[in-house]
């Protein structure tokens, strides 16, 4: 089984109505968002999703125009405790896995972060968390 999720990315205008277009499209068509990131780089921004049906989110953003692709990403279960997330990148740092970003996934019933690493070292943080007893999500 795998520990890995697929992101899907998705390459945005930064214009009025850009999010709304796009989460329109997707409720239309009955997918629903388990997860959302937004990061912004003046003229243009990636929209980092996790939905129940990623290809026919992708096929449907594609033939309305959006540009996307899927990244590997992996989710973690984080305990409401002080230092639980902090365990998670202490794990990773100590085996010089950069992470280059990481957020919230939604979810009522657990806390839960998303991370993304480089490609190459996406099995050795996988292992190295399995390894420390973090306790990794699989597809959701």
């Amino acid at each position: 089984m795998s520990k890995t999720i697929k992101q899907l990315s998705i390459f945005v205008e930064n214009k009025m109505g850009e999010l709304s277009d796009i989460t329109t499209l997707l409720a239309s068509e009955n997918i629903s968002i388990e997860s959302i990131n937004l990061s912004d780089a003046s003229d243009f921004g990636i929209l980092r999703l996790i939905v129940n049906d990623r290809q026919k989110a992708k096929d449907i953003l594609e033939k309305n125009g959006f540009s996307s692709k899927f990244i590997d990403v992996f989710a973690v279960e984080i305990s409401d405790h002080v230092g639980s997330f902090n365990s998670v990148i202490k794990a990773l740092s100590k085996q010089n896995i950069n992470i280059e970003y990481t957020y919230t996934l939604s979810n009522a019933k657990l806390g839960a972060f998303v991370f993304k690493v480089a490609d190459s070292e996406l099995e050795m943080a996988i292992e190295t968390l399995e390894k420390e007893g973090i306790h990794l999500l699989c597809e959701i």
